[in-house]
């Protein structure tokens, strides 16, 4: 029973934790509209699988937390300077070459690797489920009872159920974004036309600079 209850309160809380416009959804957005719903699936897969291996790294390791504490600075202005590159590489893009995408299906192996890339690149995500795990043992949302437990073997089916499930909500969530953004096409390219790209190239900047921003001063 617990590994089931693990399980969907991982898919709950990373598809909240989803919603807001992130890099991976961005482009999983800009690629549902200017290539199609089989490419932006592709980089949907690939930018949520990273979550598994970090939601363990959150679970097994406090150790390794520690560590990476330690290295947190350095390591978001770093991640804020890629973002902010990825950004003008958007925003650089000329016109013809933005029309050209439509006609173009790139393969199923470059989405997903640029999915992962853009996933992997975003190690905050231990940080994040290690707040949320340390809510989850102490019961704050359960009266004083832990939602479910995790024993000391590695292979224990609730860390893992807890981890795919993690995977499992941030790839519903875009999924939904996927499908929305195929149905609504047309109006979106009515709406903002040649101008996604530097829209989307502007949410990867502004989140790049807010990155280091954060965390350096």
């Amino acid at each position: 029973m617990e590994v089931v209850i693990a399980f969907g309160v991982a898919v709950f809380f990373s598809f909240i934790g989803s919603v807001f416009l992130g890099l991976v959804n961005a482009a999983v957005i800009e690629t549902a509209i200017n290539r199609s719903e089989k490419s932006a699936l592709w980089l949907a897969f690939g930018g949520v699988l990273p979550e598994i291996p970090y939601t363990l790294i959150a679970i097994f390791g406090t150790s390794y937390i520690a560590i990476l504490e330690g290295y947190k600075m350095e390591m978001s202005i770093g991640m804020g300077i890629v973002f902010i590159l990825i950004g003008l590489s958007y925003m650089l893009k000329k016109k013809k070459e933005v029309k050209a995408q439509n006609s173009i299906e790139t393969g199923a192996l470059a989405n997903f690797s640029k999915g992962f890339l853009l996933a992997i690149a975003n190690p905050q995500l231990i940080f994040y489920w290690s707040g949320y795990l340390i809510v989850f043992q102490t019961g704050t949302f359960s009266n004083g009872k832990p939602f479910f437990t995790f024993t000391d073997s590695v292979w224990d089916p609730t860390k893992w159920s807890f981890a795919i499930g993690a995977s499992a909500g941030a790839f519903l969530i875009l999924f939904i974004y996927i499908k929305l953004s195929s149905i609504y096409k047309d109006q979106l390219v009515r709406l903002i036309g040649d101008k996604l790209s530097h829209i989307i190239g502007l949410v990867f900047i502004i989140m790049g600079i807010f990155t280091i921003l954060s965390n350096a001063i």
